[in-house]
């Protein structure tokens, strides 16, 4: 075929007769940019089966009276399952009426420890049963305790044994997935949230 007074050849092998025919390089030029932009759809259509490894969550409140300060400013909280983190950081947010709040939401044990790596948490509510191969949620909290002896730990799985176990290793309560035991454990210890 000549193009211009080029010779062109055409690289039509594997294509449907009627398809190799009448293709063009122009015709030929589009189904790959077609085919581009269907990839680039793939990539970035969200989907339900995709579960982001963390989120962050500023939280801003009242202003505090002069002097208060809150205690867990910062507070990381551990959950594969998304509709319970969502519970969960909606009644912190809803608790804190007062100060700024900043919610270090880890849907995996790599975004836990990447979180706790480079921010300065004070609270960690922590689920121990991670879907995760890179470790589950007792491991989490034996090096979170062993990088910072002070760190507030709240255990919070489903399964009583998985808490025990937890608890074994440093944290201090347990939740049991139940958000009125984190309201109630916050109004014991960190009222200025609630009260300003």
């Amino acid at each position: 075929m000549k193009y211009m007074g080029l010779e062109m050849s055409r690289d039509t092998e594997g294509l449907p007769e009627a398809v190799r025919k009448y293709q063009t390089p122009s015709e030929r030029t589009a189904r790959f940019i077609l085919t581009i932009l269907g990839w680039l759809r793939d990539i970035f259509a969200p989907s339900t089966t995709i579960i982001p490894h963390g989120q962050v969550f500023q939280h801003h409140g009242h202003y505090l009276a002069a002097g208060k300060v809150i205690r867990y400013p910062q507070i990381l909280l551990v959950e594969d399952n998304p509709a319970i983190a969502r519970k969960f950081i909606e009644v912190i947010k809803n608790y804190y009426v007062f100060g700024t709040v900043k919610i270090f939401a880890a849907y995996a044990f790599d975004a836990a420890a990447t979180f706790f790596a480079n921010e300065d948490i004070s609270l960690i509510i922590m689920d121990a049963d991670l879907e995760d191969d890179s470790g589950d949620g007792a491991d989490l909290t034996r090096k979170f305790i062993a990088t910072r002896p002070k760190v507030t730990i709240l255990a919070n799985s489903s399964s009583r044994i998985s808490n025990l176990k937890l608890t074994g290793y440093g944290a201090i309560e347990t939740l049991g997935k139940r958000t009125d035991k984190l309201t109630s454990w916050l109004l014991t210890n960190d009222p200025t949230g609630a009260e300003g």
